[in-house]
């Protein structure tokens, strides 16, 4: 189970990364659509005592707890939403 998690942080880390490369407006909404995907499987993996003292617990906060405004999952979900009524980024 654990390498499978290690596997879906991959992913987002990676998709986090070519976050930063993306030039137009489709590639930009797959990305942040792929991130999602990954983020709601990794929240879906993950039991409820895990996700406070697990070992991924620090991960999952980074992810989806804010210290302050949005989390980086809300901003991702905010991003999808701001596409879907015509606010594109390019």
């Amino acid at each position: 189970m654990d390498k499978q998690i290690d596997n879906v942080i991959q992913h987002i880390k990676d998709l986090e990364n070519r976050l930063g490369y993306v030039d137009n407006n489709l590639r930009y909404i797959k990305v942040i659509q792929a991130l999602k995907y990954w983020l709601d499987k990794f929240d879906n993996q993950l039991s409820e005592e895990e996700r406070i003292k697990g070992e991924f617990a620090a991960i999952y906060e980074s992810y989806f707890c804010s210290g302050g405004g949005f989390s980086f999952y809300d901003r991702v979900c905010n991003s999808i939403l701001e596409y879907k009524y015509g606010n594109r980024p390019f």
